[in-house]
């Protein structure tokens, strides 16, 4: 395994006014363990790469810690999991935060999301399906795999666990298992270079979706894993420069946006838009510092996936009722991570429709990931005589995609 040189320092800023900063240690023995689960990591000429090593490598970098990707060790799932679990300062990733495993670890992330399915390859599932309690279903020991499939009500004495995806894949060819209970996007990868005829596979059912976090052995020391923990919050939030966030370019290099669980329906945003701009026509001085300061309706007390935010007609962002420090940003030929520039087709179609919708890619506060989404606006006079756009979105669900 790799440790981190001794020496490297953690420059950490005492006073924001002061102007001097305190250099710390960072721990001698921090080691970072992880397995061949593409996109979220693999081997690329020899070195780790992947979505979840490059996210932890930004978060190092952002941090002023010297650190490369090939000071991460790749093993077998079990041996990394086990080792997590006994040797001080070690993380462990990409790793699924269950109940669980909750007070095993320490946690920094979250990272990504992926949904666990079943692998099959046997056509006669596809007709003939046998409940699931009665599948035969192969996992990797200590992965998330078994759990789920025990969630899914797969009776413990059909599920065989083995040490490797190429194990697990020549159980389901040779028969002595149903299915495969894996990650999807890794799982999809894997048996491209595993099976002979990886296009005889199919997914027999998705069983859950799994949020992925780096795990940190319980001896692990508190304040890396909160500077781990600050800098991954930070690379979400970073819009100002280009209208992406660091973290929005690094998921979608390897994956693509994806569809909603939990959603609002067109008459909830379209509702909120005109109350809105109803509010706007009487009031806009009043409304719109509602909006920045975060109020109920404009950002939904209970759900902060839910709100409004305003477009000037130079698409400057004139407030965010969910993300008040963008606000005066602004937003011109900046596009989302598929490159389509959403805001000004938010705005053009104002102008020249006065309502409308537009679809695009975004971040997510209750999932994570990239999400497609949708937004209905509309133009609106200020009681100022000012135009303004006015905008609420919503994340598209599975059965709309």
């Amino acid at each position: 395994m790799v440790v981190l040189r001794t020496g490297m320092l953690i420059i950490m800023c005492i006073s924001l006014f002061s102007g001097q900063c305190l250099a710390a240690e960072l721990p001698e023995d921090i080691v970072f363990v992880t397995e061949e689960y593409p996109p979220f990591s693999y081997l690329e000429n020899g070195v780790p790469a992947g979505l979840s090593v490059e996210l932890l490598e930004t978060a190092l970098k952002r941090a002023n810690i010297e650190f490369s990707s090939d000071q991460i060790r790749l093993m077998a799932w079990p041996d990394a999991y086990r080792t997590a679990l006994t040797t001080n300062g070690t993380g462990l990733f990409s790793t699924a935060r269950t109940p669980e495993r909750e007070n095993l670890f320490r946690w920094a992330g979250p990272l990504m999301q992926c949904p666990v399915v079943l692998f099959s390859e046997n056509p006669n599932l596809k007709t003939d399906r046998p409940a699931n309690q009665d599948l035969k279903v192969v996992a990797i020991r200590d992965d998330i795999g078994e759990q789920v499939a025990l969630d899914a009500g797969i009776s413990k004495e059909n599920i065989f666990l083995v040490t490797t995806p190429s194990e697990a894949v020549q159980r389901v060819i040779d028969g002595t298992s149903d299915a495969w209970a894996y990650g999807h996007y890794p799982g999809e990868s894997l048996i491209q270079t595993i099976a002979e005829d990886p296009d005889s596979f199919y997914i027999l059912d998705e069983l859950t979706r799994s949020t992925y976090y780096i795990a940190f052995n319980q001896n692990t020391e508190p304040s890396f894993i909160e500077i781990i923990q600050n800098e991954l919050d930070a690379m979400k939030q970073d819009q100002e420069q280009g209208g992406i966030s660091t973290y929005e370019k690094i998921v979608g290099k390897y994956i693509g946006p994806i569809c909603a669980e939990k959603t609002h329906s067109r008459e909830q945003i379209t509702d909120l838009v005109n109350l809105t701009a109803d509010a706007i026509s009487r009031d806009a001085t009043g409304t719109l510092a509602d909006i920045q300061a975060g109020k109920h309706p404009y950002l939904d007390r209970n759900d902060p996936s839910l709100y409004v935010f305003i477009y000037d007609t130079s698409v400057t962002l004139i407030t965010q009722a969910g993300r008040p420090d963008l606000a005066g940003v602004h937003f011109a030929g900046k596009p989302d991570v598929s490159g389509k520039n959403f805001r000004d087709d938010i705005v053009t179609g104002a102008m020249k429709e006065g309502t409308g919708f537009v679809t695009y890619t975004y971040s997510n506060p209750l999932e994570t990931g990239i999400f497609f989404k949708e937004a209905y606006y509309t133009l609106v006079t200020g009681s100022d005589k000012k135009q303004y756009v006015v905008c609420a979105g919503r994340y598209v669900p599975c059965d709309e995609t």
